[in-house]
């Protein structure tokens, strides 16, 4: 069976990578030099005014900013218009993993599925030639795989040791681990586990891995530019299209923008592009919903992150760790793109639920755990007899009626190889003539930043700057060997550090970092702190804190009135408020309980509240709770009663209470009313839990989402 099995994979290799690898190898020109510097946003604008192009391409996710890079490395002139800001859609919310596709690769064996192992065999080959291209953004991440059950033992090496085979050149293998060594590791753990699989994946910084992609198209001469809707295709006499007219969001103006080919890369929104071009387009996308849950660090080993395709709810789970925080989600469902980029709290709630049922239930999962919320649309093909002929099965690249091409479908381990594709097709349709017949981004193509990096460079950041060791580490797996270029525009402080002015002590973020990313495109706040930054991504309450401070170094660089300023903190607190998991509106759905004090006892302890909190936070310590107790006659306070108490009123923010929790904790503890708490958030859960099950989560299968977690 085993030989049958690698017989089968071998096949999947060569029928589609055989061809290219030989081209590779015949190809292998030497990489040409990169034309520019980084032209600023105002000199790519002009340039669209008044250049014709051999391609433009709407979107600027991940695989519109590999068209632009393969297009541009091979000598065309090249466009890229993004109608928001550069990976602001799908690509920055992704599980962060480049991962091979071992969910994947169970389907293809329990199915013998020849599309299947030809995609895990390509995404394996592209996870270790995006490792190339960027060395600085990418890392082996090791990942736990439980064993339930002990017939699951051959099964789960069978697998593995397929998996560790088709990895293209020297990979890191797999081992398995006891039980005691798992529980060791990984302490959430359910104790009735039969030991553990440790294999290896890729992980990446996807919105800085896109703009980094998107960076080196333009220095090697693509004009693009972030921002810039596209409201309407222009056509020839023939109802060709040749070029878009996009409106500068932030200006109001109108260009018109000429190319020979256009290429749709606009991931969940391309039948809205397509429907420019032909009004009775047929829809080519369906919308996939997944949300993922940022949460402490306890929650995961710092090095070791968790896969499970067998909980018990019968969804995936799983835990990584990710820039000092910890990454968890689980199966993607079916939803409308109408509902909009915002989750809502009964995902986070199903999310939690599945985490309890998963883990020791010794371990207390609180919703004030949650440090942030967000999700995305992952642009799945919709089944058709066009996507059943293609070998991969999981992206479609199709012409339209006006000769736009429109790519949808696809993962952050293949954009590389669609957008080769993309470019192969546009080049045969739009008769253009190329310097470079072939694509070089897998054979000798180095993103920014790349060339120069040693994992260690960190330490001459540190001896040469001053920089405190976890900021130059920073700098360093962010910028690569542009780390000195942010270090050498970070401000001396007087003390030690020498120099970096950290935004928030929590994280590595510093104020050169902001304008270092007015330069690398960010045009809003939201701009600067969910991508350049990824500090709404990690903390939504760091994330509002830091916000006037950040505003304040842009408003220098981008020269905002006070009144442009104040805007843009809005529209960031909106942004992180909705689709950062940090809604008012969502407050109230999850601590809902009645508060049993008189109106004069509310009045006494709000006082009492305001007073603990001088500068208007709107929350206080819990330190500072205990000493209020103290101050009302409670002599002392168990702490097992407190932390019992903290878990049922579902305190907003670690640590911290706001007022609404705080007059819960001293009508609780004052006046002895535990277990009405207790029952309270009983009835509560057993609502959630109704009106959950009623619900239905149309979840996607292995086979449609691409095998990826």
């Amino acid at each position: 069976i085993m030989s049958k099995l690698f017989h089968v994979a071998l096949l999947a290799g060569s029928s589609m990578l055989g061809i290219s690898s030989l081209t590779l190898c015949q190809e292998r020109q030497k990489a040409p030099q990169m034309k520019r510097e980084l032209p600023t946003r105002s000199m790519n604008l002009d340039a669209l005014r008044r250049t014709e192009y051999d391609i433009l391409i709407i979107g600027g996710g991940a695989v519109g900013a590999g068209c632009a890079l393969d297009a541009a490395t091979r000598g065309l002139k090249t466009a890229l218009v993004e109608a928001d800001d550069f990976g602001s859609g799908t690509s920055s919310k992704s599980s962060k993993l480049l991962h091979g596709g071992l969910r994947d690769l169970d389907y293809a064996i329990s199915k013998l599925d020849l599309a299947a192992f030809r995609r895990v065999r390509i995404s394996l080959e592209e996870r270790s030639n995006i490792a190339n291209m960027a060395p600085h953004l990418n890392q082996p991440v090791p990942i736990m795989l439980p064993v339930h059950h002990w017939w699951q033992l051959p099964s789960y090496w069978l697998k593995l040791h397929i998996y560790h085979l088709m990895a293209p050149g020297t990979t890191r293998g797999f081992q398995y681990i006891s039980t005691p060594e798992a529980l060791d590791i990984f302490p959430m753990l359910p104790r009735n586990i039969y030991g553990a699989f440790v294999f290896y994946e890729g992980q990446h910084d996807d919105a800085r891995l896109c703009l980094a992609v998107i960076l080196t198209a333009s220095r090697y001469g693509a004009d693009v530019c972030n921002h810039m809707k596209v409201t309407e295709l222009l056509r020839n006499k023939q109802e060709q299209v040749v070029g878009a007219k996009a409106v500068d969001q932030l200006t109001g103006k109108t260009y018109k923008i000429r190319a020979k080919m256009v290429i749709n890369a606009t991931g969940p929104l391309s039948d809205s592009i397509c429907r420019l071009e032909d009004v009775n387009a047929e829809p080519h996308c369906s919308p996939t919903w997944a949300s993922h849950l940022v949460l402490p660090p306890f929650y995961c080993p710092e090095e070791v992150g968790l896969f499970d395709p067998c909980t018990r709810s019968g969804s995936a789970i799983y835990f990584l760790p990710w820039l000092g925080h910890t990454l968890m989600g689980t199966s993607d469902e079916l939803r409308e793109s109408s509902a909009g980029p915002q989750p809502t709290e009964m995902e986070v709630q199903y999310l939690l639920d599945g985490i309890k049922s998963y883990i020791n239930p010794n371990f207390d999962v609180r919703r004030c755990d949650v440090l942030a919320v967000w999700g995305g649309y992952k642009p799945l093909p919709t089944e058709s007899e066009e996507l059943k002929d293609s070998l991969l099965k999981n992206h479609l690249i199709s012409l339209g009626k006006g000769n736009m091409l429109s790519i949808v479908g696809g993962t952050w381990s293949s954009f590389r190889i669609i957008a080769e594709e993309a470019i192969d097709v546009a080049i045969a349709m739009g008769g253009l003539q190329p310097l470079r017949p072939n694509s070089i981004t897998a054979s000798s193509c180095k993103l920014d930043g790349a060339d120069g990096w040693t994992p260690n460079m960190f330490i001459r950041l540190v001896q040469d700057f001053g920089l405190e060791r976890d900021v130059a580490k920073h700098l360093t797996d962010t910028y690569g060997s542009n780390a000195c270029k942010v270090a050498v525009c970070a401000h001396p402080s007087g003390t030690w550090p020498i120099t970096g002015k950290r935004l928030h002590a929590e994280f590595p973020y510093i104020e050169a970092e902001v304008r270092q990313g007015v330069r690398d495109y960010a045009c809003t706040l939201v701009d600067m702190v969910a991508r350049r930054l990824r500090v709404a991504f990690l903390n939504v309450h760091v994330a509002e804190e830091i916000l006037p401070k950040v505003a304040s170094v842009m408003a220098n660089e981008l020269h905002w009135s006070k009144k442009q300023k104040a805007l843009e903190i809005e529209e960031a607190k909106k942004f992180l408020s909705t689709q950062m998991g940090q809604s008012p509106s969502n407050e109230s759905s999850h601590v809902n309980i009645p508060i049993k004090m008189s109106v004069e006892q509310v009045q006494k302890y709000a006082a009492h509240f305001k007073s603990l909190d001088p500068d208007d936070s709107g929350f206080v310590s819990i330190n500072q709770c205990c000493a209020a107790m103290k101050a009302f006659g409670v002599k002392e306070v168990p702490v097992d009663l407190m932390h019992n108490v903290l878990r049922d009123i579902d305190c907003h923010s670690q640590g911290k209470v706001n007022l609404y929790e705080f007059l819960l904790l001293m009508s609780a503890i004052v006046h002895g009313d535990t277990a009405y708490l207790r029952y309270a958030k009983l009835r509560m859960d057993q609502k959630f839990h109704v009106s959950s099950t009623n619900s239905k989560r149309q979840l996607i299968s292995v086979e449609r989402s691409g095998g990826g977690l």
